[in-house]
């Protein structure tokens, strides 16, 4: 299985992201969110409250980091590992139609999130694209670690 591959993997297999921004002090600010894989594995998409913090940070500096991956509970689970961390950009869907797209991708994989509360109107889609991976994955051997460069 190529590096691509198991990318690709690891985002199928996964509903987690945590996703670094970097707050008007230059300090990161990292939180978890759902996430959907848009055309391939190098573009994500999430969405949140367009009065969140993560939005503000976003139109000052839409460089982020992202990590999909999972605990483990024993050795063997461990051993079996492979999840991703990457560097990205972050752009807010500005028009209803990339919004639109955000959500549709995220209500097919979270079929439960429809039922949001609050007003859908006060939610906005972020396209996540990201830039270099590195997967790590210890079925090679512990701590083993491949880069791929999307962009």
């Amino acid at each position: 299985m190529t590096a691509k591959e198991k990318v690709l993997e690891v985002l199928k297999n996964h509903n987690l992201m945590n996703i670094s921004t970097v707050n008007e002090e230059g300090m990161p600010r990292a939180r978890s969110v759902d996430y959907a894989m848009g055309e391939d594995e190098s573009v994500l998409y999430f969405i949140t409250q367009k009065t969140t913090d993560k939005i503000k940070e976003i139109k000052a500096n839409n460089n982020v980091f992202i990590v999909v991956d999972h605990d483990c509970d024993s050795m063997e689970e461990l051993s079996k590992l492979r999840y991703i961390k990457a560097t990205g950009k972050a752009y807010i869907g500005e028009t209803q139609e990339e919004s639109q797209r955000a959500f549709g991708l995220i209500i097919e994989k979270f079929p439960y999130l429809k039922d949001l509360p609050g007003d859908p109107r006060d939610f906005v889609g972020i396209r996540v694209e990201l830039d270099k991976v590195t997967l790590t994955d210890n079925t090679v051997h512990f701590g083993y670690t491949e880069e791929l460069t999307y962009r």
